[in-house]
């Protein structure tokens, strides 16, 4: 099923606090080695859509059930940061809403959903817009001239 929507607003992922999942105390000197700010702006100048609109290809989400996720917010509260532990670009999905307990199937098809979303934008970011080299590039620094004039255009 083809979801046809317009991609909610990439999510601001500034002002979070340490990731649920992560084990980055250890090696973490500052919230900067997360690289949220440098995430959210390749979110911004289009991972986010092109991600989005992958996803709304082989979604199971109906426009209905896009509109009550949409309204909740939750789109807007997953939350991608660079693990550095891992060395990698993680991501987590919220937590759900009290008032959907009870609704078990479609609490089941949302985090499958926003899973599949955060899997999306993940590999769009490591295919099409940041360059990894060995771990990052050499001067630690995500920059033009490492991810390229402009991202690859994808068909």
């Amino acid at each position: 099923m083809v979801l046809d929507v317009d991609p909610p607003t990439p999510p601001d992922l500034t002002n979070r606090g340490v990731p649920n999942g992560a084990k980055t105390a250890e090696v973490m000197t500052s919230e900067s080695d997360l690289r949220r700010a440098e995430l959210e702006a390749l979110l911004e100048d289009g991972a986010w859509t092109e991600a989005f609109h992958e996803w709304a290809e082989y979604t199971d989400l109906t426009e209905a059930d896009f509109r009550e996720i949409d309204s909740e917010g939750l789109f807007d509260e997953l939350d991608f940061y660079w693990d550095p532990v891992e060395e990698a670009l993680a991501f987590d999905i919220p937590d759900l809403p009290d008032a959907w307990t009870g609704r078990t199937v479609f609490a089941s098809l949302v985090r499958t959903e926003l899973t599949d979303l955060g899997h999306a934008v993940v590999e769009m970011l490591e295919d099409a817009y940041v360059e990894w080299g060995e771990t990052e590039p050499a001067d630690g620094v995500w920059s033009e001239e490492a991810l390229g004039e402009e991202p690859p255009q994808r068909d």
